[in-house]
């Protein structure tokens, strides 16, 4: 009698808890927590969401492709949604722990007026909010998605500088080489290449650091989506790199061509234009590759 006394126990006990869970998936305790969050959410980051904006928009910005990445990333919830609907809900108290020197950096980080900073915090708290809500199954679920959002955030402008100047330097570096194997007679003295009809100054706009960010994101995108092995993958977003300053040192060539032999507005209406082409290139080489690491299919939608 006691032992099936327990089992009862045992059963209603268990019965309980996945009606709290029940609870928790569709009722008001689950609607108000996902409110609270988002309110909290947009209150302490409106500032660097206001940063964000002005940087994505502003011209000439390395990160005009960072309005694009909260829907990429929403797209790839949705994608795999009905692989991530079916993962039990199990809140995990150690979201609090995490959550605190995560709110102790963004609130210096506001405080001080580092917007940069306090971005990078952004991922990091979405990532927390949802192992502290549905549990550390939905964070292996979404792991993706969520760290994708750090292609949105916009990076201290020291480390931007420094880098967009090196790759700067490279592009008219190997863009002088490629006019001199031609045949032109050439030189470069810092940004700037003098060629025998033309002087072409390679402007930080054109030193191909946008380039290799965005492709970086749209890659890392583009080999998730991919079916192949993980080294295949891997290769895909490597390759981006090398892929980058080729495509932008070729770039720069056919600007200084075209301003050579036709002169000044030829070259600025090529230069407008130009970037789309390169992008262009860019991807079909991406899709070569593909083939060639056997990552030729793409992922399909998890069945219902």
């Amino acid at each position: 009698m006691e032992t099936t006394t327990l089992d009862t126990s045992q059963q209603e006990l268990s019965q309980n808890k996945q009606l709290q869970i029940a609870d928790l998936r569709s009722g008001k305790l689950w609607k108000v927590l996902g409110v609270l969050c988002l309110a909290g959410i947009v209150y302490a980051y409106h500032r660097t969401f206001d940063f964000w904006w002005m940087q994505w928009w502003r011209d000439n910005s390395e990160y005009s492709h960072g309005v694009l990445i909260p829907f990429m990333s929403a797209f790839l919830i949705w994608f795999e949604w009905n692989r991530i609907r079916r993962i039990p809900i199990k809140p995990n108290p150690v979201g609090f722990l995490l959550l605190v020197p995560v709110i102790i950096v963004q609130l210096a980080a506001n405080r001080a007026g580092i917007a940069s900073v306090s971005g990078l915090t952004f991922p990091v708290v979405i990532g927390i909010i949802i192992l502290l809500i549905l549990g550390k199954e939905a964070v292996k679920a979404m792991w993706f998605p969520i760290l994708f959002l750090f292609f949105m955030c916009v990076p201290p402008s020291s480390i931007l500088e420094g880098l967009s100047f090196k790759i700067q330097m490279l592009s008219t570096q190997c863009a002088t080489l490629g006019l001199k194997l031609i045949g032109l007679d050439v030189y470069r003295h810092g940004q700037k290449i003098q060629l025998p009809g033309i002087e072409v100054q390679v402007a930080e706009a054109c030193s191909g650091f946008r380039m290799l960010i965005a492709l970086l994101a749209f890659t890392t995108f583009f080999a998730y989506m991919k079916v192949g092995p993980l080294w295949g993958r891997l290769s895909l977003i490597a390759f981006v790199i090398p892929l980058s300053l080729i495509a932008n040192s070729i770039r720069v060539l056919l600007i200084a061509l075209v301003g050579n032999y036709y002169g000044n507005d030829a070259m600025h209406t090529f230069h407008d234009y130009s970037g789309f082409l390169v992008l262009v290139i860019a991807f079909i080489a991406l899709m070569l590759l593909s083939m060639v690491v056997k990552c030729q299919d793409f992922k399909t939608m998890p069945a219902r």
